[in-house]
């Protein structure tokens, strides 16, 4: 067994693309990094936060539980538009579009419905199967 370096980390364990076809063209799609994840778990509780309070809503942070309750009735205009923007990439594994960009995620929230699906249909195949 090789004794790995902080060089081989990170030069051997980038996210993997994937070619998919939407309409007539090939684009990438990219595994989350560690980054993606993190937002994933704590900022995006901090962007249905910002939701919900320009919602009118009215937070309880002292209970956890009650908060989870509250931020899953917020409306998030972006989510698909965010979900897209995540995860289409360049040959290099580059986004294509900023998932923090309102102008990005207004610009792909325009795109037919037929995105949203060709991508979420590649993002299932890549679901472990039982």
């Amino acid at each position: 067994m090789t004794i790995g370096t902080r060089e081989s980390l990170l030069a051997n364990n980038k996210p993997k693309l994937k070619k998919i076809k939407i309409g007539d063209a090939e684009y990438f799609i990219r595994e989350l990094n560690v980054g993606d994840m993190n937002r994933s778990l704590y900022g995006q509780q901090k962007v249905m936060c910002e939701l919900a309070e320009a919602q009118g809503i009215v937070l309880n942070y002292d209970n956890p539980e009650e908060l989870v309750k509250q931020l899953s009735k917020v409306y998030d205009p972006y989510r698909l538009a965010r979900n897209l923007a995540l995860r289409l990439c360049d040959a290099d594994g580059n986004n294509l579009f900023d998932f923090e960009n309102v102008d990005d995620l207004e610009a792909l929230s325009r795109l037919d419905k037929s995105v949203s699906e060709e991508l979420s249909s590649a993002l299932m195949d890549e679901e472990p199967k039982n």
